[in-house]
């Protein structure tokens, strides 16, 4: 009897947070007409965002999946008219949101490989209407910044003309790009609990490029699932675990090549610094083999029917991202600086199952010419681990 409410409870808890995922996925969103953040999923506990250090334990398959949400004030019709009237296409997203399926493997204590596969969801996609006096004759590309001042970007004092409007492009939506990772830990002190790993990976060109509007007109690359390119990616991470207290960060670059339509979608540079506290131990197995709160520990001991461990995470989730180029030429309102400011936990109980849920909001808005500003941003993920 006892085992058979245990069983009862642990499915009736996974339903429900299935169900509570499916019903925040299909909220009407605000978002910006922007890629999802960039980020590496080794399927373990831990930081939200912010890769740890440590790798999976030799032999574990993680499993996980989550979903990106991001809020933001986007342009409003009259002001996409106004920039119609000058010949400024530029764009807004009512909605963006990517739900990725990561898999990951622990080949060794120290390397562990994987792949994530995202679905991304772009809809009623809106632009300023191009084309007027010979101008914005490039589908939206191409549209510098210069000449403008500080009060348009702010959306402000453009006069609109009576040719000037807005066309509805409709919903751009499918499977993204694939992307091949790896994690290899160089430094693994289990007195002082530090840790150091190098990361890499490989976005392949496998997303939809194909996405059309409503007029049957092909979306431009940046609003498309896949970018149809072969993207790389490198960086470094490290981790410093201290009781129930565990600081993590990393960094992460990815050099972007030319894909869909000529078009290269820019480098992008992501840097995040993570604080974690463990709020229950789970009867004390969160420092078994010196892992406080990396999460592997918790990985391998979860499967043992431990009681379940919460976990409250502060992360500081930074992202730059260069100009979009067509050709040669590059679009002057596309690209910046978006350096996020996020709270979450994560909740993890028997067989290897772990909830998480984050919430974010942008601390430093640089972005370049004229863009839709981001508002908020809600993270929402369910992993298990064999």
């Amino acid at each position: 009897m006892i085992h058979f409410r245990s069983h009862f409870r642990f499915r009736f808890m996974a339903r429900l947070f299935a169900a509570a995922s499916i019903f925040a996925f299909a909220l009407p969103m605000l978002a910006r007409a922007d890629h999802p953040t960039v980020s590496i999923d080794n399927g373990a506990a831990g930081p939200l965002t912010t890769v740890s250090a440590i790798p999976l334990p030799a032999g574990t398959v993680g499993t996980s999946l989550q979903s990106q949400l991001i809020f933001n004030d986007e342009l409003s019709d009259a002001a996409l008219a106004r920039f119609s009237a000058i010949g400024e296409g530029i764009h807004s997203t009512e909605s963006l949101y990517s739900t990725s399926l990561g898999i990951s493997y622990g080949f060794t204590e120290d390397l562990t490989l994987g792949l994530y596969l995202p679905y991304v969801s772009r809809q009623n996609i809106r632009e300023a209407a191009h084309g007027h006096d010979g101008e914005g004759e490039d589908s939206g590309h191409g549209h510098e910044a210069e000449g403008h001042d500080e009060a348009a970007a702010d959306h402000g004092d453009v006069h609109a003309e009576e040719e000037g409007g807005v066309e509805v492009l409709g919903d751009a939506r499918g499977l993204g790009d694939l992307t091949l990772f790896g994690q290899y830990r160089f430094l693994g002190d289990a007195k002082t609990s530090t840790h150091a790993a190098v990361l890499f990976g490989v976005r392949t060109p496998t997303g939809r490029t194909d996405a059309r509007t409503l007029d049957g007109a092909l979306f431009e690359t940046e609003h498309q699932p896949g970018a149809g390119a072969w993207d790389f990616l490198g960086g470094l991470a490290a981790t410093r675990q201290w009781g129930r207290w565990s600081v993590d960060s990393n960094v992460l670059y990815t050099v972007a090549t030319e894909g869909s339509q000529n078009t290269d979608l820019g480098n992008v540079f992501n840097y995040n610094l993570a604080l974690s506290y463990r709020v229950t131990d789970g009867s004390g197995h969160d420092e078994h083999n010196g892992h406080a709160l990396g999460g592997k520990a918790l990985v391998a001991t979860s499967a043992h029917h431990d009681p379940p461990v919460w976990d409250l995470i502060v992360e500081a989730n930074g992202d730059w991202r260069d100009k979009v180029e067509v050709g040669s030429e590059a679009d002057g309102n596309t690209g910046g600086h978006v350096l996020y400011l996020s709270a979450g936990t994560r909740l993890s109980w028997g067989h290897g199952w772990s909830a998480s849920l984050s919430g974010g909001v942008p601390v430093v808005r640089d972005l370049n010419g004229i863009q839709s500003e981001p508002d908020a941003r809600v993270l929402v993920g369910l992993g298990k681990s064999f």
